[in-house]
Formats: C-alpha cells, structure tokens, sequence
C-alpha cells in the first residue's frame, strides 16, 4: 500500500467525507480553482436513474467554463457523443490507423447464432460488452469457445438486459487506464485484478479482511471493499481452496477475473514507466476525435514487446485512482485541468491556499436535501492568509455565545468554528487574510471580558487547514489530545460509513423508481382532471341540450 508520504499534500490533509470515492474527482477539481481565486458555482442532482451527479462552473470574471466531473465545455458536444458508444469510438480509431482489437457491433435483433459465427470467424478467444456500459459492467473478456460465448450472450442479453453488444478480439496485456491533456500523458495507473498476497500464517479470509481495513484508509477505495462472492469462491475452488486456506508467503491469489478497481482490483501508479510508444498511441487516440483536449483511456498493453490496443475512451473518466493510487505516486490531474482552462492562474502561492478548503459536505448536503438549488462558493480569502486557535476558559458556553461569535466571523470574512470541549473551555477556531483575523481576535476579546471579565483567551498559531464558512460545531474530532485513539476511530467510523454509503445508495435507487411511479400517477391525475373538465363543457353545449331527444330514443331502443 503506498504510503501517504507519496500523496498529494494539499489532498491528503484533509478530504471532506461527501469528497470520497465518487466525488473525489470534482472536489479535487473545484478544490483546484478556488486556491487560485477562481468563483465557483455547483449544482448536486440526483438524476432520474437514482445517481448522483455534480455540475459546475468556474469563472475568473471575464470567462466562464462549465463542467460535469472532469469533463470541461472545452470537450465539444461531438466528442462527448461519439466517445459515448462503444462501436463509434471503434471506427473513429480505425479511421486515424490506432491500434484496437478487430470487432463488430451486433443490435438486440441479432441472433447469438450469428454472434458465434463471427466469433469463429475472427477467432476466439474474445470479449463480449454491452454497447453502453460503464464502469466494466457486463463486460466479459478471455472468452475461450462457443459454450463460454452462449453463457457470457445469456448473462450479458437477457439477464444484464442489455442485448445490443460488441463483440471483440481478446487482447492479452496488462490492463491501464491513462489520462491524455493537451497532447501529454500526464497519469497511468495499471489496474491489477483483486488478490491478496498468502503470508505463511494467515487465511485467506484474513488477508482480505486486512486488505479491506488498508482499502477503507484511502479516500478513493472507501466504499469499495473486495466482496467475497460466487465468483471468488468459484475461482477459490478451482486451487482447491476455500476462505478458510492459509496460503504460502508470497503466493498470490485472485479473487476476482476483472481488473476494476471497483470490484476490488489494485490500482498502481505506472506514470513514470509508460513508454514513449505506449504514450503516442493513447495521444493518437485523443486526436481522432474532434476537440477532446482530455480524456480518460484504457489500453491493454503488452510490455515486452511495447505494444497497446485502444479499449476504450472516456470524455468524462474519473480521476480518483490517480489521486489516491493504492501504490506508487499520486499525479496532480486537478492541477493540469485549471492549467488548461485558466492559464493565468498557474502562479499562485500554493502553501498560502493550501491552510484553507472547500466545506464539501455541506455542499453535498444542501444539494442533495433541496436546500439549494445551486450554491455560490466565495472566494478564498486574499493573502497573507493566518490561522489561529483561540482557548477560551472561565465562560460557559451557551447557544447566545455561539451565535455572537459567529456573527463577529461573519463581518470579518473569517472562516472557522466555535468547539465546548470536554473540559469545560471553549475552542475557537479561525482562518483568513491576517488583517481581518486580526480585528476578529480583538472583539472577540472584548466580547469575552464583557461577558465575563474573569474570562481569558489564549492564542496560539494554528498549523493544519481548515474549511470555508464558520459553524457551531459539536461533531468536530480535531481536538482530541490522544492520536493513535483517534486513528483507531477513524478506521472504526470509515467501516461504518462504507456500509451507510452502500445501504444509500439502494435506497436512492428505491426513491428514483418510486418518484417516477408517482410522476406516473400524477399525469394520469391531470389527464383525469382534463377529461372531467371536458365532459362537462360538453354537457352543458347548446349541442348536447338539442341532441337529448336522440339520446333518450337510444335508451329505449337498448331496452327493447
């Protein structure tokens, strides 16, 4: 596991638990643009299908760029519509000579017969995708024979339901995913599919439990624990193995036959090792397509012999793997994107930006709970930027306190929290321009001795960030006098917030399906409202009164 030491300073300080996993990559990007005094707006919507989905814009006051994750307006429409489809991206690679494995596409009307044929035409082994997928969904690669290729066609056409597929030669190599910017390749991670490495004494059971405890640390893997599930257990017996065998030190055993990392895969920083070969094909790729100045791509690559095929391109590819790799060296793509949109903004003062971030749970909440539609993020305050800690003693805390001192933070545009700790002081936590950190510490001084003139402020100098905004805070950890305790219920709470994160997901899914059902019925509402509405004009229309007698001929002709 790589150590922290190779991780991104101004992100491995602190990361806001809505900015793990998912998030991470439009955190660390509006992050980004806000240390260097850029404005940012961002909208969190949870979309008909029941995910969750952020969208931004960042502006310098004179231009404005708008985002969806990592992809930027400077992507055209074109680009992000062809690099959707498995099957367009295929034949815009062929068209500019980039290497990608032989492959067809086949629609829902298809029969498997004729997939077999072309499966043996092209010769096995091979790889079935559905034509939409994301993520490695229902992508099945190393397909060997007809019997495999008629279960993978079953599970991926009817039980996936996903019947229009490609169809693909199998590539043997190493599985990378890569980040192409302005003609560079500024990350690579290899992704390795999920194992645990035998110690001679612990079970397999056990390694991955330790594993998982190592995966839970880094905000990219938090929610993405190696699942013990048919598959493991079946690839388990095929050794002769169960959950409970205790491997030989060394021995490596695979858990699953996908490389995701979402499914549990290893994800290793490989920037540093991609040749220059390997690196002009990805670029190539990133060229065929009109206006994709970036973008994500997966390469199946053969390192002997320095050769690669496109497998996939992606205008929108997460970036959390290379900000937290789980070995080798995190790459700083945030950095590059603002590079890449705001020039300008590339000399700014790193270490003085680096005391403050951006509240993202707040944020993330907001959204999500409908308090805000969008959310404005002021801009970080100007340099020199101070931090401070003032103890406040001999002064009860009361509701009245809190809310004054955060009044007086709020006409000083001074960020931070008011913390009652156990001991009965007061902890006061401050960041922003000197000048106004400054002028706080004076009323807040005078406020205190009027309060209480037997009250007393110690400050000292603060030395780790803190968030934008100030809060009354009683949930706050950070002055806890015992380290090694607090890690063990950091560990503790991200087991736990892993479970939570996964339980809301399914719930998110159940509310999409039951918010789509009432939509449903409240249209047929209207329309029943509509229809009532009618057929009252009509029963009072000067037509409806001289057809009567007709109507009551027809009665008397029914009963006959």
């Amino acid at each position: 596991m790589t150590s922290s030491n190779n991780f991104l300073p101004h992100l491995n300080k602190h990361i806001p638990k809505a900015a793990n996993n998912y998030m991470l990559s439009t955190y660390s990007i509006i992050q980004e643009a806000w240390k260097r005094g850029l404005s940012i707006n961002i909208r969190i919507l949870r979309e008909a299908s029941g995910s969750i989905e952020p969208y931004y814009s960042i502006s310098d006051g004179i231009k404005t760029h708008h985002f969806s994750a990592t992809r930027g307006d400077l992507v055209s429409v074109e680009a992000k519509e062809l690099t959707k489809n498995k099957q367009t991206t295929k034949e815009y690679l062929l068209k500019n000579n980039v290497p990608t494995p032989e492959g067809n596409e086949f629609k829902e009307n298809i029969s498997d017969e004729e997939i077999l044929n072309y499966a043996n035409h092209i010769e096995y082994p091979v790889v079935v995708k559905p034509i939409a997928s994301t993520g490695g969904r229902g992508v099945i690669a190393n397909i060997q024979n007809d019997e495999e290729l008629k279960e993978a066609l079953s599970y991926v056409r009817i039980k996936l339901d996903s019947p229009h597929i490609i169809l693909e030669k199998f590539y043997e190599g190493d599985d990378y995913r890569l980040y192409v910017l302005d003609n560079q390749v500024i990350g690579a991670i290899k992704r390795m599919r999920s194992n645990v490495i035998g110690n001679g004494k612990d079970s397999i059971k056990t390694l991955i439990k330790n594993k998982n405890k190592k995966r839970m640390q880094l905000p990219s893997l938090s929610n993405r624990p190696i699942k013990v599930d048919d598959e493991t257990r079946t690839l388990l017996k095929r050794k002769n193995y169960t959950l409970d065998s205790i491997p030989d030190a060394d021995e490596v055993v695979y858990l699953k036959t996908k490389n995701n990392v979402s499914a549990g895969g290893d994800s290793i920083d490989v920037t540093d090792q991609v040749s220059e070969n390997i690196k002009s094909i990805a670029i190539a790729a990133a060229n065929s397509f009109p206006s994709l100045p970036h973008c994500g791509l997966d390469m199946m690559v053969n390192e002997e012999e320095d050769t690669g095929v496109i497998i996939e391109l992606n205008s929108r590819a997460h970036i959390t793997q290379h900000l937290f790799p789980m070995e080798g060296k995190a790459r700083d793509i945030p950095k590059h994107i603002i590079d890449l949109y705001f020039p300008d903004t590339k000399d700014y003062n790193q270490e003085e930006a680096n005391k403050l971030y951006i509240d993202y749970d707040f944020i993330y909440n907001a959204c999500l709970s409908r308090s805000a539609a969008e959310i404005y993020i002021p801009k970080i305050p100007s340099s020199p930027i101070a931090l401070k800690r003032f103890i406040i003693s001999n002064c009860d805390y009361t509701d009245n306190l809190g809310s004054r001192v955060r009044r007086i933070a709020f006409n000083n545009k001074v960020n931070g929290y008011i913390k009652p700790l156990e001991n009965g002081n007061i902890a006061v936590i401050i960041g922003g321009n000197e000048k106004h950190v400054g002028t706080f510490a004076k009323k807040l001084k005078s406020y205190i001795k009027r309060l209480n003139p037997a009250g007393s402020i110690i400050e000292k100098n603060r030395t780790t960030p803190i968030p934008h905004g100030f809060y009354i805070d009683f949930n706050f950890t950070t002055e806890t006098t015992n380290p090694s305790a607090g890690k063990n219920a950091n560990e503790v709470y991200l087991s736990k917030y892993s479970d939570l994160k996964a339980e809301y997901q399914k719930l998110v899914k159940k509310l999409a399906d039951y918010e789509q059902k009432e939509a449903l019925m409240n249209l047929t509402s209207k329309q029943n409202k509509q229809l009532k509405k009618q057929l009252k004009q009509l029963e009072t229309s000067t037509s409806w009164k001289l057809t009567k007698p007709l109507r009551n001929l027809g009665k008397i002709a029914k009963r006959k």
